[in-house]
C-alpha cells in the first residue's frame, strides 16, 4: 500500500475504530445496507469513508449471493442500478467523494439468469481515459452508468453502456463504453465498435466543463443520411444522441473544462454496417430530440447519480 495512504489509515481516531469494529461485529445482523451507505456518506473522515464503503461493498456482495436473494429487495438502495431490456444483467455502481473532490467508484455486475456475481474493484478517476484501451478481465475505468444498451442487432453480443465521471473539480466526462460478458463470469471494458471523426474507438470519450449539463442518451429517432445509398439513407431506429460541444471562446480551444452543449445542435452514433458511426448535425426539429433537449441534467449531488 502507498506509505501516504497507510499514515492516513493509522491517524484514525479511536471513535473511528470503534464505529468500524462495531459494524463488523453487528452489520450484517443490525444495520441495514441503506444505514451503511448513509453513513459513508456522512462521515467526512476520507479515510473512514474508505472503510464503511469496502464494509457497504462487502455487505452488498453477500446480499446478492445469498441463495434467495431477489433485486427488488433493494431496488430502493440509493446507489445506480441500471437493468438490461434482456434482463440478464444489473449494473450496481456507486460513488463516494473524496474531500479533495476526487470520485471512488465501486461496482457489482449480477446476472439474474446464472445468479452470478461479477465484482469489480474500486476504482479512483482516472486523470486521463483512453479512447483505445481494452481492460483486463473484471477490470474497469470507473465511473457511474446510467443506462445499458442491450444488443439488439444481428451478430451484436456486447452491450453498451452511458456513463458520467467527475474526474476533477472542473471537468466531468460522458463516456459510451461497450462491453462483453464471457462465461457468465467475466466481463470486458473495451471494444473496437466506434467509428469516430478521428477513427476507429473501443469507447467515447466526451469532456466538459463540470458547471454545465449535457446530453448523453438513447432513442427512437427518424433520420435522413447523406453520402450512402439511397437504400441506406433513411433511418428509423434507436441512436445515441449527444449535445455538439464547444468551447466558451476560440483561444480556449482544447481546454476540456471550457467546453459546454451549443444548445441546439445534436451530433450522435447509429448503428451502421456493424459500427456505431458517428453522425453530425442530427435535425433538432426532429420532436423526440427536442423532448431530450429539454430534459437538462441538474448537476450531480455528492455520490448520487446524475440524471441523464
Amino acid at each position: 500500500m502507498n506509505p501516504s495512504i497507510m499514515k492516513r489509515y493509522i491517524r484514525i481516531p479511536l471513535l473511528v475504530i470503534s464505529l468500524v469494529l462495531q459494524i463488523g461485529l453487528f452489520g450484517q445482523s443490525h444495520l441495514s445496507l441503506q444505514k451503511i451507505l448513509d453513513s459513508t456518506r456522512r462521515i467526512k473522515d476520507d479515510s473512514t469513508r474508505l472503510l464503511l464503503n469496502s464494509r457497504f461493498y462487502n455487505q452488498l456482495v453477500d446480499t446478492i449471493n445469498s441463495p434467495d436473494f431477489n433485486s427488488s429487495s433493494i431496488k430502493n438502495l440509493k446507489i445506480g442500478q441500471p437493468n438490461s431490456v434482456d434482463k440478464k444483467m444489473i449494473f450496481y455502481n456507486w460513488n463516494i467523494q473524496q474531500n479533495n473532490g476526487q470520485n471512488v467508484y465501486s461496482a457489482v455486475v449480477y446476472l439474474p439468469k446464472s445468479h452470478n456475481v461479477i465484482t469489480l474493484p474500486q476504482k479512483i478517476s482516472p486523470a486521463k481515459l483512453l479512447n483505445d484501451s481494452v481492460y483486463p478481465p473484471n477490470d474497469w475505468p470507473g465511473g457511474l452508468y446510467y443506462k445499458i444498451i442491450t444488443p439488439d442487432k444481428k451478430g451484436v453480443n456486447y452491450y453498451l453502456l452511458l456513463g458520467w465521471d467527475r474526474f476533477n473539480r472542473q471537468t466531468s466526462r460522458k463516456t459510451i463504453e461497450a462491453i462483453t460478458i464471457m462465461n457468465d463470469s467475466t466481463i470486458i471494458f473495451g471494444k473496437e465498435v466506434f467509428k469516430t471523426k478521428e477513427g476507429y474507438a473501443s469507447r467515447v470519450i466526451l469532456e466538459y466543463a463540470a458547471t454545465a449539463n449535457m446530453t448523453l442518451n438513447y432513442s427512437k429517432q427518424k433520420l435522413t443520411l447523406t453520402g450512402v445509398r439511397k437504400s441506406q439513407s433513411h433511418i428509423n431506429d434507436s441512436i445515441i444522441i449527444i449535445d455538439r460541444l464547444m468551447p466558451l471562446n476560440a483561444t480556449l480551444e482544447g481546454e476540456r473544462w471550457a467546453y459546454v452543449p451549443v444548445g441546439n445542435i445534436y451530433d450522435g452514433y447509429i448503428f451502421f454496417k456493424n459500427y456505431w458511426t458517428f453522425v453530425e448535425g442530427i435535425n433538432a426539429r426532429n420532436p423526440a430530440i427536442k423532448r431530450e433537449g429539454r430534459k437538462k441534467d441538474k448537476r450531480p449531488d455528492l455520490d448520487l447519480l446524475p440524471k441523464q
